[in-house]
């Protein structure tokens, strides 16, 4: 049972990465570099203008990061 939930949480984990990279990390540095958000962040949270066009990245990033966490925490209680 605990290395069924090794998995699953491992799974979540590269999971939860995968999304915090394409809808925070990615979108962040175009908006920093280009001013404008990829495709799949667009496509999900809109245009977004001025403040919240690091805000919104951020939060998603940070998002990612506590869920992360809180999946690794699971897995050393198993």
């Amino acid at each position: 049972m605990a290395q069924e939930r090794t998995g699953a949480a491992n799974g979540l984990q590269g999971l939860t990465a995968f999304a915090g990279l394409m809808l925070g990390v990615i979108p962040l540095a175009g908006w920093l570099i280009a001013g404008r958000h990829s495709g799949p962040f667009r496509l999900i949270f809109g245009e977004q203008q001025g403040a919240l066009g690091y805000v919104v990245p951020l939060l998603v990033i940070l998002g990612a990061v506590v869920v992360i966490a809180a999946l690794e925490a699971w897995k050393k209680r198993a």
